[in-house]
């Protein structure tokens, strides 16, 4: 896969990244997660996600793979309360508390991107957290700050230019994004992150997922019902994993998707995917058509 320029930043990324909140978050061990990330990294992939709030995912990958911090790009996220950050949720202290702790559990000096949590509108109306995380990129334990949501809130980031990054839901089901602020992202010079550009599968059952994935799950499938199609009945000769992650990850604006995995087999798979290129512009055509023509206009991105 060749890599991409990260939107106005100076990095370069794979269009494939791992998501590492299953790491933290759910039953997988030290052993499994060192397996699992420096398969990773020897197949290409150089960017990886995660957050304060991912359970010991940041730990995880500190023990995993800091022996390797040049292969790859790290993304943190702060400002949730994190089992042993003693400041307030959504204060100018978490902001500096939190990274200080990533990167203690990371085992290195900087992460490459700090972004502000999924707040809402009013963390990112607050100067003084807004400085906070200048602050943090100023010092140079940040070399990159930005923002992880959606909706109106995402649309704010972007126009405040002072971010560098955005992450926010793209896909198949979720192309809230694509109508209303990739264009200005890209316009703006944001390296954009994708999340959850396989919609949680929804095209599976999700029982016996974990809770919280059959809850961003759920949403989707139920669109997904609206909707009413196959990748066959869209005339493509694929899976749905292969037309749910070409389709996201050439979204005009979207720098990186990010995929989260357990198994290494599977991102070797979604690496084929992509190995591929995007889909012909009628599927994508259909794709969106399908979206417009059944939005009703509550169907936003999913925080």
């Amino acid at each position: 896969m060749e890599k991409r320029k990260f939107g106005k930043t100076n990095l370069e990324v794979m269009p494939l990244g791992i998501g590492a909140a299953f790491h933290g978050i759910t039953d997988f061990s030290q052993e499994d997660c060192d397996k699992l990330l420096n398969i990773v990294l020897d197949e290409g992939v150089n960017f990886v996600d995660t957050a304060a709030c991912y359970g010991d995912s940041e730990e995880k990958i500190g023990k995993a793979i800091s022996s390797r911090r040049g292969d790859y790009i790290l993304l943190t996220k702060c400002g949730h309360k994190a089992n042993d950050l003693n400041a307030d949720e959504w204060s100018t202290n978490i902001v500096t508390e939190s990274l200080e702790r990533s990167l203690k559990l990371l085992k290195t000096d900087y992460v490459d991107i700090l972004l502000l949590h999924s707040c809402p509108m009013e963390i990112l109306e607050n100067d003084d957290i807004i400085d906070a995380v200048c602050k943090c990129r100023d010092s140079g334990k940040t070399h990159f700050i930005g923002y992880s949501g959606d909706n109106k809130p995402a649309l704010k980031a972007i126009g405040m230019n002072i971010f560098d990054v955005l992450e926010t839901s793209v896909n198949i089901f979720d192309q809230r994004a694509i109508d209303d602020y990739l264009p200005q992202a890209k316009q703006t010079g944001l390296g954009v992150v994708a999340k959850r550009p396989l919609a949680n599968t929804c095209w599976r059952d999700l029982n016996g997922y974990s809770e919280s994935y059959a809850q961003y799950g759920e949403p989707y499938a139920k669109r997904l019902k609206e909707m009413n199609f196959t990748p066959q009945t869209l005339g493509f000769d694929g899976d749905w994993l292969e037309l749910a992650l070409r389709f996201t990850a050439w979204q005009e604006g979207v720098s990186v998707c990010i995929t989260g995995s357990k198994n290494p087999d599977h991102i070797r798979q979604n690496i084929k995917v992509l190995q591929k290129g995007p889909l012909d512009e009628e599927t994508v055509g259909k794709i969106r058509q399908l979206w417009t023509q059944n939005d009703n206009g509550s169907w936003e991105g999913q925080i």
